[in-house]
């Protein structure tokens, strides 16, 4: 129990960061990513994941699961222009071409693109984190990617 607790404290520390940045881009909330996150690890102590493919996937799962709890739904970003440029992650997402073309889609778009593109999860995976079926996932990554090119276009 020790080693796998040990190995467990490892995955963690390796893949913390990445799943962070991925939660910061979907949520937008910094708080609310890095709580999400740190419950995601607990449970991951309490039970382990059955398969170890893709724990970052699962890490990242798991805190949407948990964030979702807090918060329902998706919000729409619009008319949220009150954000400064001391915001975290506005900083985060304007200093790359990536994150402005992020910052063009719906929440529900970005999380769906950031969990397929930047994890790693199949259409299945990031279906199942969601509560959405597969054709959902796939028409939705279709309208981001139409968004996010015309995006592109207008540079």
């Amino acid at each position: 129990m020790v080693d796998a607790a040990r190995d467990w404290e490892l995955l963690y520390r390796n893949a913390a960061p990445r799943v962070y940045r991925a939660l910061l881009a979907t949520l937008r909330d910094p708080e609310l990513a890095e709580d999400a996150l740190h419950e995601a690890f607990a449970e991951g102590l309490r039970r382990p994941p059955a398969s170890s493919e893709n724990l970052p996937g699962w890490l990242f799962r798991v805190s949407l699961r948990r964030a979702r709890k807090r918060r329902w739904g998706f919000i729409s970003l619009s008319g949220q222009e009150k954000r400064t440029a001391a915001d975290e992650i506005a900083a985060l997402l304007d200093r790359l071409e990536a994150g402005r073309l992020l910052a063009l889609l719906t929440e529900r778009q970005r999380a769906l693109v950031v969990a397929h593109y930047y994890l790693g999860l199949t259409q299945a995976e990031t279906a199942q984190a969601f509560g959405v079926r597969p054709g959902t996932v796939s028409a939705t990554i279709a309208q981001a990617l139409t968004r996010m090119r015309k995006g592109a276009n207008h540079v």
